[in-house]
């Protein structure tokens, strides 16, 4: 067992001892420091994080237009505690995976069990395990994009950190297969605040695909990703939000751009009672791009919320957007999307599209794509938003050749996620989505 590990388990019996208060105030917060054995800068962070937190109320869903369909408030943060360490090792994860990539993170409750870079020029660590020069770039570009005073809820992500994951790649790395980072919660009425930390060299190729698991506790969780490519490199990044029925997430992302890099996400939501995701690319960089998609697959009493930003700062900078929803049962989709174009943005070319398919009487999608143009000189801005039931016609047309209406739902389900499935290069991730697309299409089959 690695140093890690013995930290760990460490840390494990002195929560068995002496419990967390439940109360997420700086003295719990200071504690966690303590236990993960913060470096000095990383304490002040922390504790800073912590002061600020205790200062600020929850987002208003009156006030705040993100935040419109859903009253995080009514969320009791006060019975959850910070998850403090694995209770199982990496073996029966590693096996579940899929072929070798080109790094691998494990976790399970915050603590890494794995962290495993298979390319040269590729840094793969945790925060607390970061050599000299890695915490230096740590140190430099944590919380530059989302900043610990965004919110209540980013300020007690930052004080709460644990697990937090740095990814660098060198300048010219390209890598040929994803890094795979899986990141498991098993124990219930527990806060996670999973951070990962992105940063590429110029010219370099990387995909970074971030799995997300739960059991079926109550557990609140607040993801961070900052993504900082370097000039003329291209990131791709896929979180894949399979979680327990029982978790609801708050999640921030934020890419910002240098000359002639380029972003692709994708977002992928099977699971989770809440998941309400914010997804910003701050086009900064000249000739700059991001490219967003989203696949969201509701059932039951689901409620599924993004906020996206596509800001065009630079000029010559170009955005796409394709988001698309398939909610059953009661389950609910939200989309609120702006595409704002700067008066720097010359040449600016973006489109926005939001897809939503109703395949129950009591599923409900809301959509409100948003363009914000500040200048005249634009190759195209547009936008679009559908939402509505399977069309008759075709249901028609494959049943009167023989095939039964569920799976002839199906059958145009399946046709629908592919037009965003058809834009993944990665043969092997579209796979593996499309197994999560069967899985939820079992019970209309």
């Amino acid at each position: 067992m690695g140093s890690k590990g013995r930290v760990a388990q460490k840390m494990s019996s002195a929560v068995e001892q002496s419990p967390l208060a439940s109360r997420l105030g700086p003295d719990t917060s200071e504690a966690v420091g303590r236990r993960l054995g913060d470096v000095a800068w990383l304490a002040a962070l922390r504790a800073e994080a912590a002061s600020v937190s205790g200062e600020m109320a929850m987002p208003n869903s009156r006030q705040q237009r993100p935040w419109k369909y859903f009253d995080v408030a009514t969320v009791s943060l006060e019975e959850f505690e910070p998850g403090m360490g694995a209770t199982g090792s990496a073996a029966a994860i590693m096996k579940s995976l899929p072929a070798a990539g080109s790094g691998v993170v494990i976790q399970e409750n915050g603590e890494t069990l794995v962290a495993e870079s298979r390319v040269k020029g590729l840094v793969l660590t945790d925060f607390a395990d970061a050599r000299s020069s890695q915490s230096q770039a740590v140190r430099r570009h944590l919380a530059s994009l989302i900043p610990l005073g965004r919110s209540k809820l980013t300020a007690l992500h930052y004080a709460f950190l644990r697990g937090g994951i740095f990814v660098e790649a060198a300048a010219n790395v390209e890598l040929a297969t994803p890094v795979r980072i899986v990141r498991t919660l098993v124990s219930g009425n527990q806060l996670a605040t999973p951070h990962t930390l992105i940063v590429t060299g110029a010219n370099s190729r990387v995909s970074v695909i971030e799995d997300y698991t739960s059991g079926d506790g109550e557990i609140v969780a607040l993801p961070v990703v900052e993504i900082v490519p370097g000039p003329g490199s291209e990131v791709r990044y896929t979180a894949l939000h399979r979680w327990g029925e029982n978790t609801r997430v708050f999640s921030e992302q934020r890419t910002l751009t240098e000359r002639d890099s380029e972003l692709v996400g994708l977002s992928v939501v099977t699971g989770g009672r809440v998941v309400k995701s914010h997804i910003e690319a701050s086009l900064e960089g000249r000739g700059s791009s991001s490219e967003l998609y989203g696949l969201c697959l509701g059932k039951d009493q689901q409620h599924i919320d993004f906020y996206t930003l596509q800001d065009h700062i630079g000029a010559d900078t170009r955005s796409d957007l394709l988001f698309k929803s398939a909610l059953r049962g009661s389950s609910r989709s939200v989309y609120y999307g702006l595409t704002r174009v700067g008066l720097g943005a010359r040449n600016a070319n973006a489109n926005q599209e939001d897809r939503n398919l109703l395949l129950s009487r009591t599923a409900k999608a809301d959509s409100d794509p948003v363009l914000e143009i500040l200048t005249n000189d634009v190759i195209r801005v547009s936008h679009g938003a559908t939402a509505g039931p399977v069309d008759e016609e075709q249901l028609y047309y494959l049943q009167a050749r023989g095939i039964e209406r569920p799976a002839a739902e199906a059958l145009l389900v399946r046709g629908y996620v592919n037009q965003v499935l058809d834009r993944l290069p990665d043969e092997q991730l579209r796979a593996e989505i499309e197994a999560l697309v069967e899985t939820q299409l079992e019970g209309t089959a």
